[in-house]
């Protein structure tokens, strides 16, 4: 049985639970595991379309596992950038992202085309099965940040 971490917005109550992929990207997803809970400011990305991504505090250079550049809703991933080049910031950067609707194309910074590692996936469809947290995804661009908590679920959730 996989493990699944449960994604919320705590002030709305928006909640969903996701699928991690252990089989398929074990380093990535011990890795993701060991940083929970998680809970700070879910930003809307800039460049990738309709994606959310928490900064994570002292990233790490994981091996990448599983890499995608065309995510699909309702996948979580792993971004890493170790930094210093002419189009990111000086430091590493490390973000847990979440695509919740259709035409993402990941790009990081100035819109440079980007890879990252796919570890979760929520099941069901973005359009019914988990519409109103898409939703609450998509007032991060139209109001603002919002709090975002990531957690480990209970086996029997």
């Amino acid at each position: 049985m996989s493990r699944k971490i449960r994604l919320s917005f705590p002030a709305t109550g928006e909640s969903v639970v996701a699928d991690m992929l252990d089989d398929e990207a074990p380093g990535i997803c011990d890795y993701v595991w060991s940083l929970l809970p998680l809970e700070n400011r879910a930003l809307h990305g800039m460049f990738s379309g309709a994606e959310v991504f928490q900064l994570i505090d002292n990233p790490q250079p994981i091996p990448a596992q599983k890499t995608t550049w065309v995510p699909l809703p309702g996948e979580l991933l792993y971004f890493y950038d170790a930094g210093g080049n002419v189009t990111c910031p000086p430091h590493a950067v490390g973000e847990v992202c979440l695509v919740y609707g259709r035409g993402v194309s990941l790009k990081t910074f100035e819109g440079a085309p980007t890879y990252a590692s796919l570890f979760a996936r929520i099941p069901g469809d973005w359009k019914h099965d988990w519409k109103p947290f898409a939703e609450a995804c998509r007032r991060c661009r139209t109001v603002g940040p919002q709090v975002l908590r990531i957690e480990a679920c209970q086996p029997s959730t």
